[in-house]
């Protein structure tokens, strides 16, 4: 009976554990080998957990792909204290290139790749920034 109760234990530990180590080696092969584009900020919303707002902040944004599609995402994500984020501004984020549907915040490693989509104007102006 002992082992049993251990067994179960050890997978009910062992779950939360190996999931987020596959998300985490999902985000980086995204990090890596993602399309990197700027998205829109539409809405902002915090995150509440067991009724008590966090730190992470749900991001509603909308995406312009460079075969033109257009689509809102929604990224939940921590943002440091002292930065502000509102709606209009762009963002860095990443595509996964194995699951279109999942993205995440773009490293500044992964921001070297990055692919303007937009307007003429919008292009302009992203260019401008970055140099």
């Amino acid at each position: 009976m002992k082992i049993w109760f251990w067994i179960g234990l050890a997978v009910i530990v062992a779950i939360p554990i190996v999931r987020f180590l596959l998300q985490r080696l999902r985000e980086n092969y995204a990090q890596k080998h993602g399309t990197v584009l700027y998205a829109t900020v539409i809405s902002l919303e915090p995150v509440k957990v067991f009724g008590k707002i966090t730190p992470a902040m749900k991001i509603n944004l909308w995406v312009q792909e460079p075969d033109g599609g257009k689509r809102q995402v929604s990224v939940s994500t921590r943002i440091p204290e002292g930065q502000t984020v509102s709606a209009g501004m762009m963002l860095p984020i990443v595509i996964d290139p194995k699951d279109p549907k999942r993205v995440s915040p773009a490293t500044p490693e992964s921001m070297k790749r990055v692919q303007l989509t937009g307007s003429r104007e919008q292009r302009r102006q992203m260019r401008k920034q970055r140099m």
